[in-house]
């Protein structure tokens, strides 16, 4: 993800429902931890709804900057909601998006009915919450699952500011292959997330998934359960499409979660990621 050093705010979708409110109580949170400010923004089809969108979108940033002391800024936009979010996260230097979901009820419905979509197609990553966080909430236990793929790896880089900032401890759940082509890039995987870890100093343990398992997502979810995990993270595939772990059945299992597991979701990113983070390739 984005250094929070480098970012400027905090970023929140809100379509002024509940969810978008505890989405924003989550942001206070970060916002207090790194100094940044939150930015609400809402996304219109029509010139003719900007106004009245406006004025809800800044009395709600108004009562947020008094009652928290967080400057909170309010941006309305006109356009495709798919690609202004992202947009608007470029244009307001987001280092991370937290949004809300509406639950099992039809994940699709994450502040907007395509915002699964807006995900796939933005450079940073998003936490999709179902509540409101808990008093004194902190992010002590973060479950990574984690797949032979190259790209599964990118999740290690990817909430590294994270874990720094909250004094995280990691637990990789490491799937089983049986394949012996798989088997190796897993092995391979599991020694790559061991040294990143320590590297970084993070505190981590690696849970290996023995041949018979409940499946990367259930087995996931079970883990998460038992040590009491604060946030879960995924991630969409190559192509930009939403992977194994989001789609289908799993989509309701991990996102909308009915532990109400904050979850972050991220695009992998091309490039390759070296000891020290992430090497990107730009361009063709």
């Amino acid at each position: 993800m984005k250094d929070f050093s480098k970012s400027e705010t905090i970023l929140v979708p809100h379509d002024f429902t509940p969810v978008a409110d505890f989405a924003l109580q989550h942001a206070n949170l970060f916002a207090k931890l790194v100094g940044l400010n939150v930015t609400l923004t809402h996304i219109v089809k029509k010139e003719n709804d900007k106004e009245d969108a406006r004025k809800r979108l800044e009395q709600i940033a108004l009562k947020n900057e008094t009652e928290n002391r967080i400057q909170t800024k309010a941006t309305v936009a006109e356009g495709n909601y798919l690609s202004k979010i992202g947009e608007v996260a470029d244009l307001t230097k987001a280092g991370i998006a937290i949004m809300g979901t509406h639950g099992v009820r039809g994940v699709q419905k994450v502040v907007g009915s395509y915002a699964l979509k807006v995900i796939t197609q933005s450079d940073i990553p998003y936490i999709v919450v179902q509540e409101s966080p808990k008093e004194n909430q902190t992010i002590d236990n973060i479950v990574i699952p984690l797949d032979f793929s190259k790209e599964s790896k990118q999740k290690l880089y990817a909430i590294l500011g994270v874990a720094n900032l909250f004094k995280s401890k990691i637990h990789i759940i490491a799937d089983y292959e049986s394949d012996e082509f798989t088997s190796a890039s897993m092995r391979n995987n599991i020694k790559y997330a061991a040294n990143f870890l320590s590297e970084n100093n993070l505190e981590h343990t690696i849970v290996e998934l023995e041949k018979k398992n409940k499946g990367l997502v259930d087995e996931t979810l079970n883990y998460s359960l038992k040590v009491n995990a604060d946030l879960l993270v995924v991630m969409t595939s190559v192509e930009g499409k939403l992977s194994s772990l989001i789609m289908g059945e799993s989509e309701q299992v991990l996102i909308a979660n009915k532990e109400l597991i904050p979850v972050m979701c991220m695009n992998s990113m091309k490039g390759s990621i070296l000891a020290h983070g992430m090497d990107i390739a730009h361009g063709g």
